[in-house]
């Protein structure tokens, strides 16, 4: 951004002023983007921007903040998602300065965080805290381009740009592509570390707190003193990929005595970024002096302490402990909700050491990870979900597992080893004396219980184990769907693990009593599986059923299959729409897959079983993750072929897991024009309806419709949940958690034998 000539060499060495190694041409401030990439050879998140300060003296950045630019509807926009640098920075004459994407995201090390994704077509913008542009660099055509811009690379091993120099003054003629070499490597650069980072304030964690969801000091370097209450090393994923090291901490809150009055402010809050050492459950009860940034992390108010050194002191133990707040039913139940999931009653309390007398487990059983939701009070009312995208019932909470212990793998909570703190509760079970600090996390709030603390009581409720599945009668057939949830062969990668054989094994085995469980129904559709061999030893556990799979599109190359047991007749077999494309965007995984319509093809069998002739329908429909348009042009392309199925005469069965709600358009309105399809949802008795649990609400993405004639056959309609009505018995050999899905069962009657 040419603005202005910098003091020529010569004047500033006739007046002794050393120079920086490199000196800019422009720049109001003097401070220039010296180097970038939008991604690096192993990961698209992996981005960074360096900054140059290449003037003779420091330069204060306190307020910059880094924009992004990108295009949203055929406009070029610019916009920001980079908290302002904390007052107080500052950047050395000649130093460099890294803004990254988002711990996790970013390999290197770096000064400041932001958190969009910028993409190959858009750029980075640097204003300083006036809102003044300093710098730009951008892609052709986008807000951020100076000149001509850059051509940022997709694919190959180099990505960063590094702007030219000459005789020790770097390039700016406002030309991005004059003024950068590149692209050449994706190294790191040094982050300026200390030498820029503000000098932290001791600050009140109730003034971080603040009196809203968002802390006012958000960008703020602060110092706490306070009493750890307890710790967390559960570590989510940034990306779906890397795990981000700030989700683990330690919760601390100011002593009792030096508590405010305010019941608006929470006196305790969650510090993450901290090494294994120092977020040990050996320092609950002690008194912790800590530095660290104030951030919301996924709506979660904390301080980030990444590469900061807590002192403890004190003698570890309950005796220290603040007495925790006893959650109010009432409150919590009549608190307001804003949009991001924040609770007006729980944010009050967000970081403190709670306790909730008795809750009931109105959303299904503990999930594989260890989180069950659960309504303070005692009354059993299943919670299902409205399908707006909200975050269900205001005083919903969900109580993880193994915050602060290391016997499980952080980066995979499930039961292996044993956990400590997990609460193994059915639907409806009451659990009583949760305790623990408060925590946040994409739109929940946790109560997290710490090792060593009593564990919760558990008192049982109606639901019984093993659940109940529709009967065979005589004269009937069952047809069922089964989302197998990553059924994947010896020797299949998988999110970088390899499936052992003794996986596998155990596995198949827990599918095969699901079949069991679910009474052998005659056709069983069945997704996400990865391997043919690995179905075939689901099906030679079972028994008597025939496999039939066919490969996909999928890069994970999970795939529609069947079961179809002795007796019915598989007269052919067609995989349908693997060539199909779509004129809707977003709709694989992999964006270079485009415009096909279906990464895992649906699968069309016509069957004859005791008279009755019929085409049955496997599907695997695009996750809700994309968009819903996708899902739309999926229901056409059936309703087509059932379309030509009726018109022939014939009649369909189409099932699967459609990944959307009974009522979306995809379902009432696009899988059914043309047809005479109807879901049998409705048939469900009304407590039964849902094969599916997202954040603790119960919703139905697993589906069968048949046609008007074969509706007429239809004697039961009956969801049966193994997986979320449940927790998880058993590992090796119990179907509960072998699926994310509960399947849904339809028993037809047969015409009468002649």
């Amino acid at each position: 951004m040419r603005t202005r000539l910098l003091t020529p060499v010569a004047a500033l060495a006739a007046v002794g002023v050393l120079l920086p190694a490199a000196a800019a041409v422009a720049s109001p401030s003097g401070v220039v983007i010296s180097q970038l990439r939008t991604r690096s050879a192993t990961s698209q998140y992996d981005e960074f921007v360096q900054l140059t300060n290449t003037t003779a003296a420091p330069v204060d950045l306190s307020g910059y903040q880094l924009y992004d630019c990108y295009t949203s509807g055929g406009r070029v926009l610019v916009g920001t998602d980079s908290n302002p640098l904390p007052s107080g920075t500052r950047l050395p004459a000649g130093g460099t300065f890294v803004l990254g994407k988002d711990a996790g995201d970013y390999t290197g090390v770096a000064d400041a965080t932001y958190h969009y994704l910028v993409t190959e077509t858009g750029g980075f913008q640097l204003r300083d805290g006036a809102g003044t542009v300093q710098d730009a660099v951008g892609a052709p055509g986008s807000a951020c381009a100076e000149g001509t811009g850059l051509t940022f690379p997709t694919t190959g091993s180099d990505f960063d740009f590094t702007r030219r120099s000459a005789a020790g003054v770097l390039q700016d003629s406002d030309d991005n592509a004059a003024d950068f070499d590149g692209p050449s490597g994706d190294a790191n650069p040094p982050a300026c570390g200390a030498a820029c980072a503000p000098p932290p304030s001791p600050t009140a964690i109730d003034a971080i707190q603040g009196s809203g969801a968002t802390s006012p000091l958000v960008g703020q370097k602060v110092q706490i003193t306070g009493v750890v209450t307890g710790v967390d090393n559960q570590q989510g994923v940034s990306n779906y990929v890397d795990l981000d090291p700030r989700q683990a901490g330690i919760y601390v809150e100011t002593p009792t005595s030096r508590q405010d009055s305010s019941t608006a402010t929470s006196e305790g809050i969650f510090v993450g970024g901290l090494t294994l050492p120092d977020r040990t459950k050996t320092h609950i009860g002690q008194t912790v002096t800590v530095s660290g940034t104030v951030n919301e992390l996924y709506g979660l108010t904390m301080l980030d302490a990444t590469g900061q050194t807590p002192a403890f002191s004190g003698t570890p133990g309950t005796k220290s402990l603040p007495a925790p707040v006893v959650i109010d039913p009432e409150a919590a139940h009549a608190q307001s909700e804003a949009s991001d999931g924040t609770r007006s009653y729980y944010e009050t309390l967000e970081g403190m050491r709670v306790t909730l007398p008795v809750g009931t487990a109105n959303s299904g059983g503990t999930d594989k990870f260890g989180e069950l939701y659960l309504q303070p009070g005692t009354t059993r009312r299943r919670v299902f979900s409205d399908n707006s995208g909200d975050d269900g019932p205001a005083d919903l909470l969900d109580v993880s597992q193994d915050g602060g212990s290391a016997d499980v793998d952080p980066t995979n909570p499930d039961e292996t080893p044993a956990s400590t703190t997990r609460v193994r509760a059915d639907l409806f079970d009451r659990v009583s004396a949760v305790t623990g600090p408060v925590g946040f996390d994409f739109g929940d709030y946790q109560i997290v219980p710490q090792p060593g603390s009593p564990r919760p009581v558990v008192t049982k409720g109606q639901t019984t184990y093993p659940p109940a599945a529709p009967a065979p009668s005589p004269g009937t057939l069952r047809v069922s769907e089964f989302n197998m949830e990553n059924l994947f062969g010896a020797g299949m990668v998988d999110d970088g693990h390899t499936y052992t054989q003794a996986e596998v094994d155990a596995k198949t085995t827990r599918l095969a009593n699901a079949i069991k469980l679910l009474k052998r129904p005659q056709i069983l559709s069945v997704e996400e599986v990865a391997s043919k061999a690995a179905l075939q030893e689901v099906a030679d556990k079972v028994g008597g059923y025939q496999v039939i799979w066919r490969a996909s599109n999928d890069a994970r190359h999970v795939a529609v299959g069947f079961l179809v047991r002795q007796g019915v007749t598989v007269t052919a077999i067609k995989q349908l729409g693997a060539n199909a494309t779509t004129t809707a965007t977003g709709c694989n995984d992999d964006g270079s897959a485009n415009p096909q319509l279906f990464e895992r093809p649906p699968l069309e069998l016509d069957v004859t079983v005791g008279g009755l002739s019929f085409a049955v329908i496997g599907n695997h429909w695009a996750s809700q993750g994309h968009p819903e348009a996708c899902r739309d042009a999926q229901g056409d392309f059936l309703a087509g072929k059932v379309a030509a199925i009726e018109g022939s005469g014939g009649n369909a069965i189409v099932l699967g897991d459609l990944n959307d709600f009974p009522g979306a358009p995809a379902l009432a309105t696009d899988l059914v024009a043309g047809t005479s399809l109807r879901d049998l949802w409705s048939k469900a008795p009304a407590s039964d309806r849902y094969s599916y649990a997202y954040d603790g609400q119960l919703e139905t993405l697993d589906h069968i419709f048949v046609t008007k004639r074969l509706a007429s056959r239809v004697r039961q309609m009956e969801y049966v949940h193994f997986d979320n009505d449940y927790y998880e018995r058993n590992e090796t050999t119990s179907p509960t958690k072998v699926s994310d899905h509960d399947p849904p069962v339809v028993s037809l009657t047969l015409p009468p034998k002649r």
